[in-house]
């Protein structure tokens, strides 16, 4: 019988990290449990043994306490075989109504913390790892990370950058090290992060009832209420599989929402890519 797989896990306490963390103990793995409020995991410790779960005050924005929750997890196990960069935040507002302040807070948390933690990760499977181990590195984007959508620009933005950030990365590693990247593209599913997302005050400019920016905040505010609305829960054994499936893929679109939103997108850009060929042809550099 195979080992238990060790997972170190972002933002445990609630939404996609909770459920993954969960499957995990459930499944008879272990869980490094990291979450910024760790009393919202106490019904976890009193279930499982410190054998199987460590609970980890971790600000996902301080650098110091990202060092010290890898230093932990290898104390108490040795190892870390999956890494999964979950922790997130978001605000729903246009462009012009988020604040500098709260807009410049969603990418520490959503962008910087997860470049952090990334190459955290790379480096302990390679050096603090068993030799030849290496591991898993999951990155939650989000469909948001393919296409934007009105009010969630800043999200958004910070979902692109972990896509190329992550490419990048993924291109980057050596096979020796035996470290693989898979970016995870989830589309709407169930979670309290939609309710307690912040709300930015709208604009004037933007409260025409039929303004696309006001009509996205009404399928957000009503989101839960839609049939298409889909669970966390079989998104997390989804992923769990998919991990063991032997698939090499660099990105997992999830969701019926979000692999219909990659295939438009797909077919707008070969679209583009036929209107706009023209444009290179004669661009080469002609030497005098």
């Amino acid at each position: 019988m195979a080992s238990p797989q060790v997972w170190f896990i972002t933002g445990a306490a609630s939404g996609f990290g909770r459920s993954m963390t969960e499957l995990v103990l459930a499944r008879g793995d272990i869980a490094v449990a990291t979450a910024r409020r760790p009393e919202r995991l106490s019904d976890l410790a009193s279930k499982y043994s410190t054998d199987h779960l460590l609970i980890v005050d971790l600000d996902v924005t301080k650098q110091d306490q990202i060092k010290l929750a890898f230093a932990q997890a290898k104390t108490s196990f040795g190892r870390i075989d999956v890494v999964y960069n979950n922790a997130a935040q978001s605000v729903i507002g246009e462009v012009e109504c988020v604040p500098d302040d709260l807009a410049r807070s969603i990418f520490e948390v959503n962008f910087w913390a997860v470049a952090n933690i990334s190459r955290e990760a790379v480096r302990f499977f390679r050096e603090e790892n068993p030799s030849g181990l290496g591991g898993t590195l999951l990155q939650m984007s989000s469909v948001l990370g393919m296409v934007g959508i009105p009010c969630q620009a800043h999200l958004s933005a910070c979902k692109f950058a972990i896509e190329g950030f992550s490419e990048c990365l993924n291109a980057e590693l050596e096979p020796e090290w035996n470290i693989r990247v898979l970016i995870i593209e989830p589309g709407w599913f169930r979670t309290k992060i939609i309710l307690e997302t912040p709300r930015v005050p709208s604009h004037p400019a933007y409260q025409s009832p039929s303004s696309h920016a006001m009509q996205t905040r009404r399928e957000i505010d009503t989101v839960y209420d839609s049939e298409e609305i889909q669970d966390v829960d079989k998104a997390s054994i989804a992923i769990y599989n998919f991990l063991r499936s032997g698939c090499a893929a660099l990105r997992l679109p999830l969701g019926k929402d979000s692999i219909h939103e990659t295939e438009q997108k797909i077919a707008r850009l070969t679209d583009t890519v036929k209107d706009c060929r023209k444009w290179s042809e004669d661009l080469a550099f002609d030497k005098v």
